[in-house]
């Protein structure tokens, strides 16, 4: 395989780099966040314009054929953006529906997602499953919590990881349904906001149709995706960093000039560098499940670290200004810590990944 974006990948991530300026520019991103998060024109043209819901989807359920290289460039492109629309948590639901659902089930459910007509939630971003599934009148039930779910508020359907038995399955829950009760929580993250999810005796559909281990890649998937989206944002800290200090002057130079400030930005653009190669060769080799479960987990470390390390950089170099709540860094600062603790640390990661390299 030729590990390497062509000109193709190129023009879709100028297009969508383009689109996003002029859709989701900063004050649209802090208009929606002071309401409930969410920007309905935004996704509808997202869905319906650009189908980037259904990019990495096979064409028989609708979808358009790509790879997950696609939607990678996606999460990329909307995570520098900082867009406040459900595509984490609808993707997350259209991936494990595709991987552990059954044709008819896929049929059924997918067609809506693509569309924007239905928002999904994947309900597994905070880890172990609390949800026990139960059999109840002839039908499956659900009972418990889970939480934080991105987006969750405005979700119609749910994908939920519950302990049956001895195994953890996951679960579609309607949004609707009796003994579903859907509570929007306080966000550090102002512009992807979160729930809590609580179930009592909630019906539920399960996904049973996938091989031993797909919920696992579902996350794996989900880890890379969310690498591009950090990667994005990093990219964004650094440019927002080097603008400045080619602008700013002080002692009568562009502070650029100064050496600690140069080494920030160079510090900074090394770590980009390195992340851009691993979130690119887990995307890549994301057909390969044994080659995932080594790069997901790989990925989601470094791009945390990295975006995390270039947010706190970018307010260091802006100085005072950067920490008052009219500049959009906070904003970058906030995604970058809540993101990376999205299914797990840093640390929990690289322990997962030493678990299953075998160290």
């Amino acid at each position: 395989m030729d590990f390497a974006y062509n000109t193709e990948h190129d023009d879709f991530r100028a297009s969508l780099r383009g689109f996003l300026r002029e859709q989701a520019p900063p004050a649209r991103v802090r208009e929606v966040a002071a309401g409930d998060g969410h920007d309905r024109r935004l996704w509808q043209r997202l869905c319906g314009e650009l189908e980037l819901p259904a990019l990495h989807v096979p064409p028989e359920y609708g979808g358009a054929g790509a790879t997950l290289v696609e939607t990678a460039i996606a999460f990329c492109e909307l995570g520098r953006a900082l867009s406040p629309v459900p595509f984490a948590a609808t993707t997350f639901a259209i991936e494990a529906i595709l991987r552990t659902g059954d044709d008819e089930q896929r049929k059924s459910l997918l067609a809506a997602l693509l569309s924007g007509e239905r928002i999904g939630a994947f309900a597994a971003t905070g880890l172990p499953a609390s949800v026990r599934a139960e059999r109840r009148d002839g039908r499956t039930v659900l009972t418990g919590e889970c939480t934080p779910v991105l987006h969750g508020h405005v979700a119609d359907l749910f994908v939920v990881p519950a302990v049956s038995g001895d195994a953890v399955v996951l679960h579609v829950v309607a949004a609707d349904a009796p003994g579903v009760n859907v509570t929007r929580l306080p966000s550090f993250d102002i512009t992807r906001p979160v729930a809590k999810l609580q179930l009592t005796q909630a019906p539920a559909e399960a996904l049973t149709a996938g091989l031993p281990g797909d919920a696992e890649r579902v996350l794996d998937t989900a880890r890379v995706l969310l690498a591009a989206e950090m990667l994005g944002g990093a990219e964004a800290c650094l440019h927002m960093a080097v603008e400045y200090a080619r602008s700013r002057r002080q002692f009568g130079r562009a502070i650029g000039s100064f050496q600690a400030v140069k080494h920030a930005c160079a510090d900074m653009t090394i770590e980009i560098d390195a992340t851009r190669a691993t979130v690119m060769f887990a995307a890549m080799s994301a057909a390969d499940g044994h080659e995932l479960e080594i790069a997901a987990p790989l990925a989601k470390a470094q791009a945390a670290d990295t975006f995390a390390l270039c947010a706190g950089s970018a307010i260091q170099v802006h100085g005072g200004i950067a920490f008052t709540w009219e500049h959009d860094l906070h904003l970058y600062f906030r995604r970058a810590k809540t993101t990376e603790a999205l299914f797990g640390s840093s640390a929990r990661h690289r322990a997962l990944l030493a678990d299953r390299a075998g160290l």
